[in-house]
């Protein structure tokens, strides 16, 4: 089948997002007086933001947690996320692939504010028909599959219509739960078993299409 559309995670697959996050866990924790429970590195972008907190501070009581949360979503919405660069290539990348006809949309575990704010900075809100996000339909899902799930019953999107593109095995496993096929890339946050075979620059998403359509 044909492919339409493109799914694409979002830290660590389109823009950078580890510098600025990371920046901001260590000035929570600092305001809160707390240390970390666990190295603030890049194994941190990725998961929702609450299970991280309790992970790096090592807390569990839900009063703190909420006020730990509301510290971050503080000092990261406000301007911090701003400084989110996109990888490079990706620009002229997605001006072909909407060139192309082909729809695109965003399911992440970051949450939609900073989301929405990223891509406004970078100019992209216009490329991306629809952005789910961990908080942007309550109730609707609880993870990333049931994310994509939503999104694609949304878009009335047939599974083999369809590419996922992320950064972990965690996307893959959500991507194969909707029997959607899922295209790793090499330069995110995670790793992946070598035959797989990432894609290795934003540019090669649209050299695989392209190869992919002449078969």
């Amino acid at each position: 089948m044909k492919k339409t559309h493109l799914l694409f995670d979002f830290d660590g697959t389109l823009v950078d997002s580890a510098p600025a996050i990371l920046a901001t866990f260590s000035q929570v924790l600092e305001a809160h007086d707390l240390l970390p429970r666990r190295a603030i590195d890049s194994s941190l972008i990725g998961p929702p933001l609450r299970p991280t907190l309790e992970a790096l501070s090592g807390q569990s009581e839900p009063a703190l947690l909420d006020a730990l949360s509301a510290s971050f979503r503080e000092i990261y919405d406000a301007q911090v996320c701003l400084t989110t660069p996109a990888y490079p290539g990706w620009p002229q990348v997605l001006d072909a692939l909407r060139e192309r006809g082909l729809v695109l949309a965003i399911a992440t575990n970051k949450r939609l504010l900073p989301t929405q704010r990223i891509l406004q900075e970078l100019g992209w809100a216009e490329y991306f028909c629809a952005v789910y996000a961990s908080d942007s339909h309550p109730g609707l899902y609880s993870d990333k599959a049931g994310m994509i799930g939503a999104l694609m019953s949304a878009l009335a999107i047939q599974p083999g219509s369809a590419i996922y593109l992320g950064d972990t095995e965690q996307d893959g496993r959500a991507a194969a739960a909707n029997a959607v096929d899922f295209w790793p890339v090499a330069w995110g946050y995670g790793q992946f078993a070598e035959q797989l075979q990432p894609l290795a620059t934003p540019q090669a998403v649209a050299e695989r299409l392209a190869l992919d359509e002449a078969r």
